[in-house]
């Protein structure tokens, strides 16, 4: 499920004095809590040292998708010169390996794209830039030539993004163990913390939802921002239409039961109120 899949209605944004939706609202807002910057920081350090492969595990709807977008939108990690292509695999490996033709082949379309590809990262390895291959739902196909590249160029990793069950045979496919990295869901902490922050943004000055509302929204997803995000937006168009000025419990549970989503086991989530090319 996408954070910016579901669109409400705008009714409900007079009723709680809001510029715009807080939490489907679009790209431009990103909430950056323990785990995303964890991984901006492994993908650091993974940017400046010897690895040629690394496995960006995340559950679905944990804002991964997000996160590649954020880092794209900074222009590289750090100071290290790199030159960064993020493209998203739906299935097929030739699919992705077109996608970075396109990227890496700018002015040399006379070629065929294995050529191009490799012409344009020795270009880069001249320059003393490193090319750094993120791949979104990264497939067994795809893997195996993004290791051929990886292991006929110096300067050339790859990133590969994949769900928690399907990491092993993956790593199988690419021949290598690869430096894991892991996207985790929010804490009970970084919950309340995006709440808030994205209440801010949408130009709210008071606290909507309630400390034990957002402990049952943290618990009911999991830490899940994706799922956070969905069931929020929600919970303000219902508690809108219903008249109330403040959102509780009651109000999530509700709107819970209305997505049909399943709370997790109580032992899985610590329920306490207080996560293209750049030059």
């Amino acid at each position: 499920m996408s954070l910016f899949a579901h669109q409400p209605f705008s009714g409900y944004l007079h009723h709680w004095s809001l510029e715009r939706p807080p939490f489907l609202s679009g790209p431009d807002f990103f909430f950056s809590g323990q785990p995303q910057r964890e991984v901006l920081a492994a993908l650091q350090y993974f940017a400046t040292s010897n690895w040629k492969l690394a496995f960006l595990t995340a559950v679905s709807r944990s804002g991964i998708s997000h996160l590649l977008d954020h880092m794209v939108s900074m222009r590289g990690l750090g100071t290290c010169p790199l030159d960064v292509i993020l493209t998203r695999s739906h299935g097929e490996g030739s699919t992705a390996i077109q996608q970075l033709g396109s990227v890496l082949g700018q002015g040399c379309h006379d070629l065929p794209v294995g050529q191009m590809i490799d012409t344009a990262i020795q270009q880069s390895d001249r320059q003393g830039i490193r090319t750094l291959w993120f791949i979104e739902n990264c497939t067994a196909s795809t893997i195996g030539v993004a290791m051929d590249y990886a292991r006929r160029h110096r300067n050339f990793s790859v990133v590969a993004t994949t769900q928690p069950d399907q990491r092993s045979s993956l790593q199988l496919s690419a021949g290598v163990c690869g430096m894991q990295i892991q996207l985790t869901p929010l804490s009970p902490e970084d919950t309340v913390a995006y709440v808030d922050t994205a209440l801010k943004q949408a130009g709210s000055t008071r606290a909507i939802f309630s400390e034990t509302a957002i402990a049952r929204l943290h618990r009911s997803s999991a830490g899940l921002i994706g799922d956070i995000a969905v069931i929020a937006e929600s919970a303000l168009t219902t508690a809108a239409c219903r008249g109330q000025n403040r959102i509780t419990p009651d109000t999530i549970d509700l709107v819970v039961e209305n997505h049909k989503l399943r709370c997790p086991p109580k032992q899985s989530v610590n329920d306490e109120s207080p996560a293209k090319r750049v030059a």
